[in-house]
C-alpha cells in the first residue's frame, strides 16, 4: 500500500501511467464490445436497449355519454357517470365539456390490456371512493381533480409488453418481471454472484422521460399452472391547467403469490402546469416468490404545492427475502432529475442506467433507500450538471464484476455519500467539484489487466471523508484537487497501489477557505493567513508554547547561587529570593493593543539549564480578517516550565545541575477576526510558565488581542464572540521564596459608545456609554431622575449610548410615556387630582344647571308640582290628585251606578305569580238573593283560572329578579296588567252572567264589573241590580251596609304604598252620609299617612295612621254620624292580610255601632234609629232621615257581616299584629316613602348634579378597572348585566317625564336602580381590593407615588367605589323627597293642627 510522500518520482510515474493510457485506449476500443455475441458472461443473453414501439393505431369514434356510458348529459357541455359500469372493449371518450364519475361509482374495464382514453375540453373528476379499473388510461383535460379515497387502478391489467424485450423471465423459478428494475429471482448458483442473477430484465430506458409500456408479467414455479402476476399498466395524464391528486393513480404489478413471481410495474406519465394534493402515485413490483421489478414514472409538473407520494420501488420476495425486485426510475422532468429508490427494501438485483442524455444534460441522480443502480455498459459516460447523490445504502456500480476492463467517466458538481457504496470495475474518470463521503465506501477493482488505465479523482473545491469512509482502489490512483482535503476521524483513508495528492492548499495552510484542526499544529510562529473560517476541533491544538526566545527583552535575571528569576512580557516576571536576598524578575515590554512578540525565557541560549518563552501564533491579519474562528480544542503560547529533566543523547545524560531558572512568560495570540466561538471545553491561553523546582521565579503573563476587524453597532449589533470556555493570561507560580510573575495582558479593539469589555458586548441594562473605549467603568449608570415611576430599562440592541435610557412601563395596563394608567392621564392632563376634582365639580354643576332649565323647557312650568290652590266649595279638592281616583271619573255617572249597587266583593291575594288573585267559592249573605249559587261557583272557577298566572311567567319573574331587579318589577306589572285587562274582556263580553238572577242583567252584560286598584294589587267585583227584580229592599241604602270594609290598595311597599284609592260608586255611597269635600280631604290626608307605612315595620308605621284617625278623620266623620276604624281582612293560605278600614255608623250619644273587641273580631248593636244631620244628596235636595230597623236590618244579618271582617287595629291589638319581613327589609331603610322636603327645584338640580356626578365615577372606575385588566371590566359590568350603568338614563327618563304620576313612578325605577347598582359597585370594590393584596403579596418594588395619586396600585384604589356608594345613598334620600314632592303637593296634609287641614 503506497504512503503519502511528495517526490518528484511519483509524479514522473503518474505521466508514464497517464501517456500509456492514452496509448492503449484505441486498442481496447476495438478488442472490447457491449454487443460481441461471443461474450455470453457479459450478455447474459439480456437485451438493454429495445427499439422504439410502433406509433399508436388511430383512435375509434367517440362514445356517447347516455347510449354507451349509461351517464347524465353531454360529453360536449358535462357528462356525469351516475352508475357503476363494465366494460367489455376499449372506450375512447372525446368531447368539449366536463367528464364527472360520481363519488362511489366504478368504471371498470377488467380485460388484460383494456384501454380507456378520456380527451376532453373541459374539467374531468373522479369523485370520492370511485374508482376506474383498466389496462390503460390516458386523459386528456384542463383541469383534472381525483378526491380522497379515489382510485386509477392499473395494477396487474397490463396487456403484452413490448416486443424483443425480455421483461417476463423464463423457465419455472418464479423471478419476478423486470421494468424499470430487473425482477428478482431467489435461485441460488454457486457459480455466480448474487448480482449476476436476475429475473425479468429491464428495458424501456430510453422512453422514461414519457413512459409508455407496460409492465410484464411474472414468472412461474410450475409448468402447468402460470402463477405470476400480472405487469402493470399504463397511466397518461396531460393536464392544461390543474391537477389535484387527493386518491391513487396504481400501475403496479400483480401479487404472484408464493408460486409465482410478482409483475413488475407498468408507466405512469404525468403532465399540467400545476399539481396539488397529497395522494398516492404508485408503479411499484408486485410480491411474489421473486419480487417484479419497479415500474417507470415521469412527471412534468411546473408549479408543485403539495408533495403527493410516489412510489417506483421493487416488489418483495418472498422465496427470499433479502433479495426484493430492483427500484423502478422516477424521472422529473422540470428539475430533469433521476430518483432511483427501494424504499429500504434490501435486494441484489439491480436498476440499469444506460446511456445519459447530453442535450440537455440531467441535474440530479438521487440513489437511496437501499436502491441498486448499474452502469453496465463498457466505456460509459455519467454526466449530470448537479449533484449525484446515494443516500441510506444506495449503491451505484461501473462495469460488470467479470469484466473489469471498462474506463468510466462521471463528470458532475457534487458528489455526495452517505452510507452509501461505489463500485468500480475497471477505471473511473471522476470530475466534480465538491466529494463529499460520510460513512461511506468507494471501491476501485482495476482487476488483474495491467493495460487498465489509473483512476483519477478530481475534486477543485473540497475532499471530505468523514465516519470511517474509506477510498479504496487496488490499481493506481489519483486524487487532485485545488481547495481543501480533510481526512477527519479515525478510519478515513484513502489507500491505492499508487497514490498521488495533488495541489491542494490545505498542505501550506495559506489561501485556503475553510481549514479545520483535529490533531497537533505547533510552530514558533505559526499565521494563518488568508482563511475564511478555522475550526479547532476537540481533538485539535495549535501551540506555540516553549517555542519563544530563551533570553529575549524580558529574560529574567540570576542571583549569584543560580537561581533565576522568571521572563517578562505581557506581565513582569517573578522575583526570585533565597535567603532574603531577591532579584527582579524579567521586564514587561510590547504593545498591549497590538503585540506581535515572542515570550521571554530565563537562562541562556547556550545552557541547557533554561526555559523559553510561548511563540506567536496570528490568525488573520489587517487587510484579510478571519472572518470566522471557532475553538473547542486549544490555542497556546504559554510560557516553559522548567523541570529537571534528563536528556538522552544516545549515550551521554545530563542532569543534576545547580542551575534554577525561572519561568518562561507567555508569548503572543494575536486574532484580526470578525466573529470568536469559544466551547465550553476550549481554552485560549498566553500564561507564564512555573519556575524551577529548585526555587525559581514564575513567567509573566503573555498578551493575547481581539481586533475585530468589524464592530456592529445598533440596529444592526450583532455579538462578535461567543465564549464559554476559558481565556488565560496569568503568571505562573514561584517556588519556595520566589515570587509569582505578574499577569499578562487580555485586550480587545477599543468598543463604540454603548458597547465595552474586551468583546465588546453591550452595557448592561440601566447603564449608557456615550465614548468610545473598552472600560467597564465607562457604562455608566442611567439617571434615575429621567426614569418615571412603574418604569424599568430595556434592552436596546447595541447598548445605550445616550440619555435618556430607553424604559418600559411594568406592565401593558400602563402607558407611556409617564406610565400613568389610562385614568391618571386623563386626571394629569387636567392638573392633576385636586384641580381635576375642582373642574369635575364645577362641570357637573354647570351640566346640571342645563339639564334643569332643559328639564323645565321639555316638561313645562305647569306640570311641575307644586302647591295648588283649594277651591272651596268646589265638588273636587285637587290636594292630592292622582291619589283621587274621583277625579278621573265624570260625576254624572254616580247616582246612576250607586242607585243600582248592590255590593262590592274584593279579591283575595296580592295578585303575584305565586299567590294570584282568588274569588272565595261560597257567595256573601249581600248577594245571595241575587245570584244563583251554583252557577256562581262556575263564575268563580272561571275568574280564578283566568286569573292564575302561567309557570313560565314566574319563572321569567325570577330569572329578572337575580339579573335585574327593576326589570322583574316592569315584567311583574305588565302581567298584571294583561290579567286585569283579560279578567274585564272576560265579564265584560265573554261571560254570559249566568250566576245573576235578573233577567235584564244577563241579557245586557251589566250585572258584573271587574276594577282594580292603579297599583294592580286589589281588584273587586261590583254586583249591580238588573232593574227587574222588583225588590223594594234593593239595593240596600249605605246605613244597611254597615259596617263596611274599604279595602287599600298596595302592599306598603317602597313602589307600592298603601293607599285608599276610591271611585265613583264608593264615592256616591259615601255621600249619603258625608259631604264629598269632606270625604275628599280624608281619603288626601289618609293616604298621606298610608304612605309612610313601611312593610316590615306596620307597628310602628300604623301608629301614627291610627293616631291620625283618631285626631282627624274621626272627628270630622263624627258629626255626620260616620267612623272609620283600621282593620285588617281575609287573611290567605299564605298569610298574606289585606289591610282597610271599617265603616261604621254612630249614633248622637256617640256611641259606635261596631266596636273592637278582644279578640279582633267586630262588635255590632243594634239601634231603633240613627239621626244624620241634613246635608245636600247628588240632586241637592235635603235628606231624609234614614230609619234602620229590624225590618232593614235584623241583628242576625249583622252578626253575619261580622264574620267577614276579621279584626280591629287598635293602640292594644297592634302590638299583637303579624308581620314579615324578607331580604328586602334592610333596604326600607334606604328607599322608602318620606314626607316632602326641600323646594322641588333644588331637590330637582342636587338630584341632576348627583346623577352627573354618578356617571362620571363609574365612567372613572371604568378606566381604573381597564388599568387592571378587561376582566374586571365585564365583571363589574355584567354582575348585574349593565346594572351600574342604567341609572343614568332611568334617572333621565324620569327627571324629563310629563305630569307627577309618570314621574313619579319612574322615579320609583329610577330609585330601584341606583340601589340594585350597588352589587356592581360591590364588585368594582372586591376587585380592587383582590388586585391590591395581590399586588402585595407578589412583593412587586413599585416606585412610590405622588400624594393624592389615584391608582389601583395604590391605597386609594377604594376612593371611586366608595365615592359611587356614598353617592347612590345620597340620591336614594333625594329621590325619596322628589316622589314625595311629586305625590304631595299639599303640605298641610302632614298638618297636625286640626283646623289648619280641614280649611286647607
Amino acid at each position: 500500500m503506497a504512503r503519502f510522500h511528495f517526490r518528484f518520482l511519483h509524479f514522473f510515474v503518474f505521466l508514464f501511467y497517464a501517456s500509456y493510457v492514452s496509448a492503449s485506449r484505441s486498442s481496447f476500443e476495438s478488442d472490447f464490445s457491449i454487443i460481441d455475441s461471443d461474450s455470453e458472461g457479459l450478455l447474459l443473453h439480456r437485451d438493454y436497449s429495445p427499439p422504439a414501439p410502433p406509433p399508436p393505431p388511430p383512435h375509434a369514434p367517440s362514445v356517447s355519454c347516455t347510449d354507451d356510458l349509461g351517464g347524465v348529459g353531454s360529453l360536449d357541455s358535462t357528462c356525469q357517470i351516475v352508475a357503476d359500469l363494465n366494460l367489455t372493449r376499449d372506450v375512447y371518450i372525446q368531447g368539449k365539456g366536463n367528464f364527472y364519475i360520481l363519488p362511489g361509482v366504478r368504471f371498470h374495464c377488467p380485460i388484460l390490456g383494456c384501454s380507456i382514453t378520456v380527451n376532453i375540453s373541459g374539467n374531468f373528476s373522479l369523485g370520492e371512493n370511485s374508482t376506474v379499473v383498466t389496462g390503460t388510461f390516458q386523459l386528456a383535460a384542463y383541469n383534472a381533480s381525483f378526491f380522497d379515497g379515489s382510485a386509477v387502478n392499473t395494477t396487474g391489467w397490463a396487456g403484452d409488453p413490448p416486443p424483443q424485450t425480455s421483461g417476463t423471465p423464463q423457465g419455472v423459478e418464479g423471478a419476478g418481471g423486470g421494468h424499470g428494475g430487473r425482477g428478482a429471482c431467489c435461485l441460488v448458483d454457486d457459480r455466480k454472484l448474487p448480482e449476476d442473477i436476475w429475473g425479468g430484465d429491464a428495458y424501456s430506458w430510453s422512453s422514461l422521460q414519457e413512459p409508455c409500456s407496460y409492465g410484464s408479467k411474472g414468472g412461474t414455479t410450475s409448468k402447468e399452472v402460470d402463477y405470476g402476476g400480472g405487469g402493470g399498466g399504463w397511466v397518461k395524464m396531460e393536464i392544461k391547467e390543474l391537477l389535484e391528486v387527493n386518491g391513487s393513480l396504481l400501475a403496479d404489478g400483480g401479487d404472484g403469490g408464493t408460486k409465482g413471481g410478482g409483475g413488475s410495474g407498468g408507466s405512469i406519465y404525468i403532465k399540467s402546469h400545476k399539481m396539488t394534493g397529497s395522494g398516492r402515485i404508485s408503479a411499484c413490483g408486485g410480491d411474489g416468490f421473486g419480487g417484479g421489478g419497479g415500474g417507470r414514472v415521469s412527471v412534468n409538473i411546473f408549479s408543485r404545492h403539495d408533495e403527493p407520494k410516489i412510489y417506483v420501488h421493487g416488489g418483495t420476495s418472498r422465496g427470499c427475502l433479502e433479495n426484493a425486485g430492483a427500484a423502478g426510475t422516477l424521472y422529473d422532468a422540470v428539475p430533469r432529475s433521476l430518483t432511483v429508490n427501494n424504499n429500504n427494501l434490501s435486494t441484489d438485483t439491480d436498476t440499469l442506467l444506460l446511456e445519459f442524455p447530453y442535450q440537455p444534460l440531467w441535474t440530479n441522480v438521487y440513489i437511496q433507500n437501499r436502491a441498486r443502480a448499474s452502469v453496465p455498459l463498457l466505456w460509459s459516460r455519467v454526466q449530470v450538471q448537479g449533484q449525484i447523490s446515494l443516500l441510506s445504502g444506495g449503491m451505484l456500480s461501473f462495469g460488470l464484476a467479470h469484466y473489469a476492463s471498462s474506463e468510466f467517466e462521471l463528470l458532475a458538481e457534487e458528489l455526495l455519500m452517505s452510507d452509501s457504496i461505489i463500485e468500480v470495475y475497471g477505471a473511473l474518470r471522476m470530475t466534480v467539484k465538491i466529494f463529499l463521503m460520510w460513512n461511506s465506501k468507494m471501491v476501485i477493482d482495476g482487476g488483474e489487466d495491467t493495460t487498465v488505465a489509473t483512476s483519477w479523482l478530481e475534486a477543485s473545491n473540497l475532499v471530505v471523508l468523514k465516519e470511517s469512509s474509506v477510498v479504496h482502489s487496488n490499481a493506481n490512483l489519483g486524487v487532485h484537487g485545488q481547495g481543501l482535503l480533510n481526512l477527519s476521524g479515525p478510519g478515513d483513508t484513502i489507500q491505492a497501489q499508487r497514490l498521488v495528492l495533488s495541489l491542494f492548499y490545505s498542505i501550506h495552510i495559506c489561501r485556503v477557505e475553510d481549514i479545520t484542526v483535529e490533531g497537533l499544529i505547533k510552530g514558533s510562529v505559526v499565521h494563518f493567513h488568508w482563511a475564511r473560517t478555522i475550526s479547532v476541533q476537540s481533538s485539535g491544538v495549535i501551540s506555540a508554547s516553549g517555542m519563544g526566545c530563551v533570553g529575549g527583552a524580558g529574560k529574567g535575571n540570576f542571583l549569584d547561587n543560580g537561581i533565576g528569576s522568571g521572563g517578562g512580557h505581557g506581565g513582569r516576571g517573578g522575583l526570585a529570593c533565597y535567603n532574603g536576598s531577591c532579584v527582579e524578575g524579567g521586564i514587561s515590554y510590547g504593545n498591549s493593543e497590538l503585540p506581535c512578540e515572542l515570550g521571554s525565557g530565563s537562562g541562556t541560549e547556550s545552557s541547557a539549564d533554561s526555559s523559553a518563552g510561548g511563540g506567536v501564533i496570528v490568525m488573520g491579519s489587517m487587510e484579510h480578517p478571519l472572518p470566522s474562528l471557532s475553538v473547542e480544542g486549544a490555542v497556546r503560547a504559554d510560557g516553559e516550565s522548567f523541570e529537571e529533566t534528563v536528556w538522552q543523547q544516545e549515550y551521554s545524560v545530563s542532569n543534576g545541575s545547580s542551575i534554577a531558572p525561572g519561568g518562561g512568560s507567555g508569548g503572543t495570540v494575536l486574532l484580526f477576526l470578525q466573529k470568536l466561538t469559544l466551547g465550553k471545553s476550549a481554552s485560549l491561553s498566553s500564561v507564564g510558565g512555573y519556575g524551577s523546582s529548585k526555587g525559581g521565579g514564575g513567567g509573566g503573563g503573555g498578551r493575547i488581542h481581539f481586533h475585530w476587524s468589524d464592530i456592529p453597532t445598533g440596529d444592526v449589533y450583532q455579538p462578535i464572540a461567543s465564549v464559554k470556555g476559558n481565556i488565560y493570561a496569568r503568571g505562573g507560580s514561584g517556588r519556595d521564596q520566589s515570587g509569582g510573575g505578574e499577569n499578562g495582558t487580555v485586550t480587545g479593539k477599543t468598543c463604540p459608545k454603548g458597547l465595552y469589555g474586551t468583546f465588546c458586548a453591550e452595557c448592561p441594562v440601566g447603564t449608557y456609554k456615550n465614548v468610545s473605549g473598552s472600560d467597564s467603568s465607562l457604562c455608566r449608570p442611567c439617571p434615575a431622575s429621567q426614569l418615571p415611576r412603574r418604569a424599568v430599562y430595556v434592552y436596546v440592541r447595541g447598548g445605550v449610548a445616550e440619555t435618556p435610557c430607553p424604559f418600559e412601563c411594568i406592565s401593558d395596563r400602563y402607558h407611556m410615556p409617564h406610565c400613568f394608567t389610562a385614568l391618571e392621564e386623563l386626571i394629569y392632563t387636567f392638573g392633576g387630582p385636586w384641580l381635576f376634582g375642582l373642574l369635575l365639580l364645577g362641570l357637573l354643576i354647570l351640566l346640571a344647571l342645563v339639564l334643569s332649565v332643559a328639564r323645565m323647557k321639555f316638561v313645562g312650568v305647569d306640570e311641575l308640582p307644586g302647591p295648588a290652590p283649594t277651591q272651596h266649595g268646589s265638588q273636587r279638592d285637587h290636594s292630592f290628585p292622582f291619589l283621587e281616583s274621583l277625579n278621573e271619573v265624570l260625576e254624572t255617572n254616580r247616582v246612576e251606578e250607586s242607585q243600582s249597587h248592590v255590593h262590592r266583593m274584593y279579591f283575595m291575594g296580592p295578585n303575584t305569580f305565586s299567590e294570584p288573585w282568588h274569588l272565595p267559592h261560597t257567595p256573601p249573605e249581600e248577594i245571595k238573593e241575587i245570584v244563583y249559587e251554583g252557577a256562581y261557583n262556575t263564575f268563580v272557577d272561571e275568574i280564578n283560572a283566568i286569573a292564575a298566572y302561567q309557570w313560565w311567567e314566574g319563572a321569567i319573574y325570577t330569572i329578572l329578579s337575580i339579573l335585574a331587579y327593576p326589570l322583574a318589577l316592569s315584567w311583574q306589572q305588565w302581567r298584571r296588567r294583561m290579567r286585569l285587562q283579560r279578567l274585564r274582556e272576560f265579564v265584560r263580553s265573554e261571560y254570559d252572567h249566568a250566576c245573576l238572577r235578573s233577567c235584564r242583567s244577563r241579557a245586557l252584560y251589566e250585572g258584573l264589573k271587574v276594577s282594580a286598584t292603579t297599583d294592580l294589587m286589589l281588584a273587586y267585583v261590583d254586583f249591580f241590580l238588573g232593574g227587574d227584580e222588583k225588590r223594594t229592599d234593593l239595593p240596600p241604602r249605605l246605613l244597611q251596609r254597615f259596617p263596611m270594609a274599604i279595602i287599600f290598595g298596595g302592599d306598603g311597599s317602597y313602589m307600592a304604598p298603601f293607599s285608599l284609592q276610591i271611585d265613583n260608586v264608593l264615592t256616591s255611597l259615601m255621600s249619603q252620609l258625608v259631604a264629598p269635600t269632606t270625604w275628599y280631604r280624608l281619603v288626601a290626608g289618609l293616604n298621606a299617612q298610608l304612605r309612610l307605612v313601611r312593610r316590615g315595620r306596620l307597628r310602628a308605621t300604623f301608629r301614627p295612621v291610627l293616631r291620625w284617625l283618631e285626631t282627624h278623620a274621626n272627628p270630622a266623620l263624627r258629626i255626620h254620624g260616620v267612623r272609620i276604624d283600621l282593620a285588617w281582612f281575609q287573611a290567605t293560605p299564605g298569610n298574606y292580610r289585606q289591610y282597610g278600614l271599617l265603616v261604621c255608623s254612630v249614633e248622637d250619644e256617640n256611641e259606635p255601632l261596631c266596636l273592637g273587641n278582644t279578640n279582633g273580631g267586630v262588635k255590632t248593636e243594634t239601634f231603633s234609629r240613627v239621626k244624620i244631620t241634613d246635608m245636600p244628596n247628588e240632586s241637592g235636595s235635603p235628606r231624609e232621615d234614614l230609619p234602620l230597623t229590624q225590618g232593614h236590618r235584623s241583628s242576625e244579618g249583622f252578626a253575619r257581616r261580622k264574620r267577614s271582617y276579621r279584626g280591629l287595629i287598635d293602640a292594644n291589638s297592634l302590638q299583637k299584629l303579624e308581620e314579615k319581613r324578607d331580604i328586602f327589609y334592610l333596604l326600607s331603610f334606604i328607599l322608602h316613602n318620606t314626607k316632602p322636603g326641600c323646594h322641588q327645584d333644588l331637590v330637582g338640580l342636587v338630584i341632576s348634579m348627583l346623577l352627573l356626578g354618578d356617571f362620571s365615577l363609574v365612567l372613572l372606575t371604568f378606566l381604573q378597572l381597564y388599568s387592571i385588566s378587561l376582566v374586571e371590566v365585564f365583571l363589574v359590568l355584567f354582575i348585574l348585566p349593565l346594572g351600574i350603568l342604567l341609572p343614568f338614563p332611568a334617572g333621565i327618563n324620569a327627571l324629563f317625564s310629563h305630569g307627577p304620576r309618570r314621574s313619579a313612578g319612574l322615579a320609583r325605577f329610577y330609585a330601584l336602580w341606583n340601589l340594585t347598582s350597588l352589587i356592581n359597585v360591590g364588585v368594582a370594590f372586591l376587585c380592587g381590593y383582590v388586585h391590591y393584596h395581590h399586588q402585595l403579596s407578589s412583593s412587586k418594588t413599585i416606585p412610590n407615588l405622588q400624594p393624592w395619586n389615584i391608582n389601583m396600585d395604590e391605597s386609594e384604589w377604594w376612593i371611586f367605589p366608595v365615592g359611587l356608594v356614598m353617592c347612590k345613598l345620597f340620591q336614594s334620600q333625594l329621590i325619596n323627597w322628589h316622589i314625595a314632592n311629586l305625590e304631595i303637593q299639599d303640605r298641610s296634609l302632614y298638618s297636625n293642627d286640626f283646623e289648619l287641614f280641614w280649611q286647607s
